[in-house]
């Protein structure tokens, strides 16, 4: 047996038996804790230590629970991008055909679908036809559970530790499941469904496809009625507005908040791809990626927001092309669009720090990104760019046939020469 199949076959057998272990005990806990507090002695001392361990092994258990509810969930939305990201770009329907293997168009069975686990089991093979699937499906449903995990422990858990103007209160295991705590959930589920958007169109500009104008929609349209509806879901606005004479002044300030993002991400969207050289290979994605979630980061974030990611993102772009450049990527396809993805979650993460970083109010701390965002995207046009060559210089020029020389034409013609009588 190959060593990777041997390494996938142990991986099997370890996730079995972590799952088994984890379902028996969540079914066995009750059974458990009475049986280990009955075999407690009379005196107070020992009877609070029992109590103190059970809680302890039940906070683990829930937290467990909760933590891999929140993954799995995560993982699944990742499943349902992978299709997006691969059908979407060629007018394919995303929600009745259900998944196939691309090689034998072979239907897959519920528990191939299972995200991670499926790939896993299979063992990154289909099961009819025993071809290779790509490693990819299981890394993006990864990559979303971890986004979907992290923003739970930063946003909700911490409540609201990392948002600016929040006061910080720590919640509990128990209590976040038990407790609906509405403003940060919506804060949350208005967070996940941006970075779900930003994944697709990250790897969609990986693959060099086309944009799809549903997914634009669907972003802009939430990143717009969703703030009308919640302003709370804006920790940080325009600035500061006197907007007392106004009957709805809340929702005029996120109106004219999201209004001066999406400027505020279009123009740094359009800089910023003019800071990556047009790709070398067909790419019908036209590097629109950028500006398209640069728009939805000043409308899901604020405009403060778009200069922090901007900095960010081509700090980032500037680190990784060595990395693919040493990979044989030969230009920067998808690379900038992953980089906002990156530096868009990071924002989100340390959002408090962000917000006034070294005592810095808005504008100056947006004039001095401003400056670091464009030395650094200068310095990221002249690591990427390459001459130019045009190839027709160097085609042989086309052999004439035997109809296009004028002798032959001459002597193909009747008028030339006369009739033998």
């Amino acid at each position: 047996m190959p060593r990777s199949q041997s390494r996938i076959t142990w991986l099997r057998y370890t996730i079995s038996v972590v799952v088994c272990l984890g379902v028996g005990a969540v079914l066995a806990w009750p059974a458990f804790e009475m049986l280990w507090l009955a075999g407690s002695d009379e005196d107070f001392v020992s009877r609070q230590n029992r109590l103190d361990q059970v809680q302890w092994i039940q906070t683990i258990l829930i937290a467990g629970f909760l933590y891999t509810w929140f993954f799995f969930f995560g993982a699944t939305v990742g499943s349902f991008l992978n299709v997006v990201i691969w059908r979407m770009p060629r007018g394919e329907t995303v929600v009745s055909r259900p998944s196939r293997c691309p090689f034998c168009s072979t239907q897959l069975k519920w528990n191939d679908n299972v995200p991670v686990l499926g790939w896993i089991m299979l063992g990154g093979r289909c099961r009819t036809c025993r071809l290779p699937i790509s490693p990819r499906y299981p890394i993006i449903e990864t990559i979303v559970g971890l986004i979907f995990l992290l923003l739970l422990q930063f946003e909700v858990l911490s409540g609201g530790g990392n948002l600016p103007g929040v006061e910080a209160v720590r919640l509990s295991h128990s209590r976040a499941m038990l407790e609906l705590q509405f403003p940060l959930l919506s804060i949350y589920v208005f967070h996940c469904y941006l970075f779900s958007l930003m994944v697709c169109w990250g790897m969609i500009a990986w693959d060099r496809s086309r944009m799809p104008l549903a997914l634009c929609v669907l972003a802009y349209g939430a990143g717009f009625l969703g703030p009308m509806i919640w302003p709370e879901l804006y920790p940080v606005r325009f600035g500061s507005m006197d907007l007392g004479g106004v009957s709805d002044a809340q929702r005029l300030e996120v109106f004219v908040t999201v209004l001066c993002g999406a400027v505020a991400g279009a123009a740094w969207g359009t800089l910023m791809r003019a800071f990556v050289p047009p790709s070398s290979t067909d790419d019908p994605s036209r590097r629109l990626g950028i500006p398209i979630m640069m728009v939805a980061v000043g409308m899901y974030f604020g405009w403060q927001a778009t200069f922090v990611i901007a900095a960010i993102s081509l700090l980032l772009a500037v680190v990784i092309w060595p990395i693919l450049n040493r990979l044989g990527r030969t230009d920067f396809a998808g690379g900038i669009e992953l980089s906002i993805l990156a530096s868009s979650f990071i924002h989100v993460l340390f959002w408090k720090f962000w917000d006034q970083p070294f005592g810095l109010t808005d504008l100056p701390t947006a004039a001095v990104l401003a400056a670091a965002a464009v030395l650094l995207g200068l310095l990221l046009r002249k690591l990427t760019w390459r001459p130019t060559v045009d190839l027709k210089r160097f085609q042989r020029p086309a052999e004439k046939t035997g109809t296009d020389s004028p002798e032959l034409q001459v002597l193909a013609s009747g008028s030339t020469i006369p009739e033998n009588s």
